[in-house]
């Protein structure tokens, strides 16, 4: 039969049964990119924050076991009690111990308190000298009086 008419018995040719997957936007290439950037971003944040909990907890530690050590060395460095003064003016000795005792508290506080301050300060003499180093590089002609070699 001519011009496209079928037959009873004849069927058109079957459609492919497979779905044509549309081809995938590029969109969703990118936002998994994204979302696999963002994952990492966040990973590398909370190893930041764990790195910062462990520094901090290292300063503190350490600032704790100087401490612990200078007072070590004082108290090894402290003359030993001589008996016999102890038998005539007890109650002064022990009074000369507490008042020791008071001010080895008060320097293993500030000995603390400064070695906790010491990554500002460093941080501060970075700066200063970042400073000096940038006003060395500007090639500007200084007075002699000012100039100092080191």
């Amino acid at each position: 039969m001519a011009g496209g008419s079928l037959e009873p018995g004849q069927t058109r040719a079957a459609p492919n049964q497979r779905k044509r997957k549309a081809p995938a936007p590029t969109a969703d290439a990118e936002d998994e990119a994204e979302a696999e950037e963002l994952q990492s971003v966040e990973e590398l944040e909370r190893e930041v924050a764990d790195l910062d909990r462990r520094v901090l907890e290292h300063v503190r530690g350490t600032a704790t076991l100087l401490s612990d050590a200078i007072v070590s060395r004082l108290d090894a460095l402290r003359p030993p009690a001589r008996p016999e003064a102890a038998v005539i003016s007890e109650t002064s000795v022990t009074e000369d111990d507490q008042e020791l005792e008071k001010k080895v508290k008060i320097l293993k506080s500030k000995i603390e308190a400064n070695i906790a301050d010491l990554p500002k300060v460093l941080e501060k003499i970075n700066e200063t000298v970042a400073r000096c180093e940038n006003f060395t590089n500007l090639n500007v002609n200084v007075d002699p009086v000012f100039r100092r070699k080191l």
